[in-house]
């Protein structure tokens, strides 16, 4: 018996190329680069949130995941200092 797997991310392409250039997956199958992603999210241990984004550390410096609230998008990696986040926080 066979099934398909639903993970409850979704992928933008903007967020597949950020991935690759920051988190340096290289040329990776995208299967296996989302794989990874999956990865790092479910064994993060830092995170905080927006009134519509969720912020997730990854092992990789000061670079963070970026998802949408509402459709579980992930929309881009890219690094946040301390200072932005906490500005990220009070300004929301």
């Amino acid at each position: 018996m066979s099934y398909y797997y639903r993970h409850e991310f979704k992928f933008s392409t903007h967020a597949i190329q950020r991935i690759r250039q920051r988190l340096n997956l290289g040329n990776a199958d995208e299967f296996k680069l989302k794989d990874k992603v999956l990865d790092i999210i479910e064994n993060s241990t830092e995170m905080f949130e927006t009134s519509k984004n969720i912020y997730i550390k990854t092992n990789k410096g000061n670079i963070f995941l970026v998802i949408t609230k509402p459709d579980k998008l992930i929309i881009t990696a890219t690094p946040i200092s301390p200072t932005k986040q906490l500005d990220l926080i009070e300004n929301e």
